[in-house]
């Protein structure tokens, strides 16, 4: 099968359901290759769940979704799973049982049983994948540290790492700097953008912090209740009146190196 890449991702009209609440409600969107989407809204807006349409895991009860060519749910798991392999994904928290004394280099390494499948053993190719994406990443000081025993930002690095050693054709994350502390916010924020401008892959970011959106997004979805309520360049979505009206309080924007960060006024939006 020949996975195109020219339009990355469709989200036609999908929703999704569980019992009596909705979580996203008639999303549309079109991911192209070289674009860098952020995903903006309130917690609980269904941001992590439109990812996991994203990348296959999630099924709409309502509407299509076309990743690299394909129509995810008419095809059959095999399918599927070679898509997901082919997507990399960094989550807010990947857990590792500290019981299983992972190293670094390991964790890296299992964005590689993706691609070269789980039962069979990473070869020479594999392994110089994975010591790329740890040069990438400047993590091989830390490679043969245990993962568990890492700083919060080193292990957000390594499940970047991980997704890059995948070879993704597109990088899907999900609030990559929240629960860092301010240092570790700002390097993320700076690598996510150089990494973005040396790979020739489409990116989707979710946050609800305007500033942790990376200078390079050059569009940006905002998302409320389930809805996309709009969807446009940065400099017309994080404005005050758009924001205020996302957030449902009084919002000031200040612009700053190229990127906008927003606090509140006081008081509720009209």
């Amino acid at each position: 099968m020949i996975f195109t890449t020219e339009t990355t991702a469709v989200l036609d009209v999908v929703s999704l359901r569980a019992g009596p609440t909705t979580i996203l409600c008639d999303v549309s969107l079109t991911l192209q290759r070289g674009e860098f989407v952020c995903v903006l809204g309130p917690n609980g807006a269904g941001k992590s769940t439109m990812l996991s349409m994203m990348n296959g895991t999630a099924r709409p009860t309502a509407g299509t979704v076309r990743l690299l060519g394909t129509s995810v749910w008419e095809t059959g798991e095999r399918v599927r799973a070679r898509l997901r392999a082919r997507i990399g994904t960094v989550l807010q928290r990947s857990e590792y049982n500290p019981q299983i004394p992972l190293t670094t280099r390991e964790v890296v390494a299992i964005g590689r049983a993706g691609p070269c499948g789980i039962l069979r053993a990473l070869d020479t190719q594999d392994w110089r994948r994975v010591d790329e994406a740890i040069d990438c990443l400047d993590l091989a000081p830390l490679a043969g540290r245990v993962y568990h025993t890492l700083s919060g930002g080193e292990q957000q690095k390594t499940q970047i790492a991980r997704a890059l050693a995948q070879h993704p054709r597109m990088l899907l994350l999900d609030e990559p700097a929240t629960g860092l502390d301010i240092d570790w916010q700002e390097r993320m924020i700076s690598l996510v953008d150089s990494l973005f401008g040396s790979a020739d892959i489409p990116v989707v970011m979710t946050t609800h912090h305007t500033g942790h959106i990376p200078p390079c997004c050059n569009r940006v979805v905002l998302l409320s209740r389930g809805r996309v309520v709009f969807d446009d360049a940065p400099d017309a979505a994080l404005t005050a009146p758009v924001l205020s009206a996302l957030y449902g309080c009084r919002i000031e924007v200040i612009e700053r190196n190229g990127r906008r960060h927003c606090h509140s006024a006081g008081g509720f939006a009209p």
